[in-house]
């Protein structure tokens, strides 16, 4: 008897314990529920930012007059060059809005051998409708130390813009091009692609866009 007594009395003093133990996990569990909702929640926050993306479009075939940067001079084209107009962020799920930090480049036309003298290469004339400057731009040739600079220049253009896009909304950014650099004595009578990138830093992400600047043959402007 005293055995069994002895039995039954652990046994009610483990119940206890379990009892105990079982009602702590379960309040442990209560208060790790929002933690959880919170961790899930998060991503949706961000996904606007990883649904979007930029875009150069809004191509034009007939632009003929280029304004030299830095500079009033105009020269016409005899042959129409043909240009993206646009640079269009398209925007996923949720509101995409802050500062955005926006480079274009524009690269040197592949194909064309020049060893001696500079042409033209092109810059950003205006970006949203706004005149550009020579401090948001640079223009950098190649060179060698007898023949100097010379070739297309590659030309950057970089600045800051407050950017608001709706959910599952588009801007359109206007991009208006001009020559960049100077030429000196150079007749470039060729087909010319110039090679455009951009980068739209917002959000902790880059956005990236490409795209070219057609010169046809015979267009005498470079």
């Amino acid at each position: 008897m005293l055995e069994e007594l002895s039995s039954d009395k652990a046994t009610g003093a483990t119940g206890s314990a379990r009892g105990i133990e079982r009602r702590t996990v379960l309040k442990g569990a209560a208060w790790s529920v929002p933690v959880i909702a919170a961790a899930v929640a998060a991503p949706a926050a961000s996904a606007s930012v990883n649904n979007a993306n930029a875009l150069l479009t809004n191509n034009v075939t007939s632009l003929l007059a280029l304004n030299v940067l830095d500079s009033a001079t105009v020269l016409t084209a005899a042959v129409a060059i043909t240009v993206p107009t646009t640079l269009r962020i398209t925007n996923g799920a949720g509101a995409l809005s802050g500062n955005a930090t926006v480079t274009i480049t524009v690269g040197r036309p592949g194909g064309i051998d020049v060893s001696v003298g500079r042409a033209y290469g092109f810059g950003v004339y205006r970006f949203d409708s706004t005149l550009t400057t020579s401090g948001q731009r640079t223009a950098t040739y190649q060179s060698a130390p007898i023949v100097g600079q010379y070739g297309f220049p590659v030309t950057t253009f970089t600045t800051t813009k407050n950017v608001s896009v709706a959910s599952g909304g588009t801007l359109d950014i206007p991009v208006e091009w001009g020559l960049a650099g100077n030429r000196t004595g150079l007749s470039i009578n060729a087909l010319a692609s110039f090679p455009i990138s951009v980068s739209v830093v917002i959000a902790g992400r880059t956005l990236a866009a490409s795209g070219s600047i057609l010169v046809p043959v015979g267009a005498g402007i470079l």
